[in-house]
This record gives structure tokens, sequence and C-alpha cells, in this order.
């Protein structure tokens, strides 16, 4: 068989000029009604965002002085997104419940890390309120923030409703 007898695949990119970023944990249970939550209650489609998926999600953005390689790393993605896209006026954070990523976070930073907060459902709402003031601050009045907390909405764990936090 040669080249010429190998059929090629070809793949189709999606033109854009994305107007999001998305920042949410990769927890494998979450990624489906992640993606479906984007697309009907956040009208963004792929391509028209960007989506920084991360162990933690914002987790990683919430301890610039204790986890500084993790806060690091997000930061120069997003500032090297916003800096490559101008069409992006939105971040869009999404915590969820059962995180095993902020337990571990938890385990690692010890008893502070919970010195503010009741509990680990309150200490990642506190981080998605923090982490927008500090990224608007960072990128000015032309970036708005919006956060979301998906929580259980059965028993059994097998779906989500998404909670929107204010700032």
């Amino acid at each position: 068989m040669t080249e010429a007898d190998i059929e090629k695949k070809v793949y189709r990119l999606t033109p854009s000029d994305p107007t999001a970023i998305v920042i949410h944990c990769s927890d494998p249970r979450f990624q489906n009604a992640f993606k479906n939550f984007i697309h009907t209650e956040l009208g963004l489609h792929d391509g028209d965002y960007i989506p920084l998926i991360i162990s933690g999600g914002v987790g990683s953005l919430s301890e610039p002085l204790k986890l500084p390689k993790e806060f690091k790393f997000m930061k120069e993605r997003i500032e090297f997104f916003i800096e490559h896209f101008h069409s992006i006026p939105r971040i869009i954070l999404i915590n969820h419940e059962d995180c095993k990523h902020y337990e571990s976070m938890k385990t690692l930073l010890g008893n502070s890390f919970l010195s503010r907060v009741a509990n680990l459902v309150e200490r990642q709402k506190v981080d998605l309120k923090s982490v927008a003031k500090n990224l608007l601050n960072l990128f000015g009045s032309k970036i708005r923030g919006e956060l979301y907390y998906a929580h259980f909405a059965d028993e059994q764990k097998q779906s989500v409703t998404f909670e929107k936090i204010f700032t």
C-alpha cells in the first residue's frame, strides 16, 4: 500500500473571535454538565470561548503566595489570551461541589485553608469572588467576571444545578 492509497481525513476548524474565557475543573464527572451549562445557559458554543480546564479550576488562582507556581501558570495563560484575543470581555469562573483538588489543597495547606470560612463549599465561593476581584484589578474595566457554583441536584450525585455567585 502506498501513501496515495491511504485516505486522509480532514477536520474543520472553527472560525472564531472568542468572547469569553471559561475556567473550570477537569473532574471528569462534571465535564458533560459544564459543557451543557456553557452552551445552553451561557449561550457560548465551541469557538466562542477559550476553555481553561485544570484540576481545581479557580483553586489554582486562589493562593498566589502559598501555591505560586500554579498561580503563575494560570495568570500567564489568562494574560496571553487577553492580549492575543481582543474580542474577550468575559471571564467565567466555575467551581463545583466535591472537588478533589480542593480537598487536596485543604490537606496541603492545613488549618489556615478553612480559617475564614465554615466549610469547603464556602471556601470555594469565597475563592470565586476573590479571584474575580483580582482578575478584574489585573485587567481593568475591559473584562467582566461571571461566577458559578455547581451543586449536586440529587443524592446519587448524578446531576448538578448551577448557582450564580454575586460579587
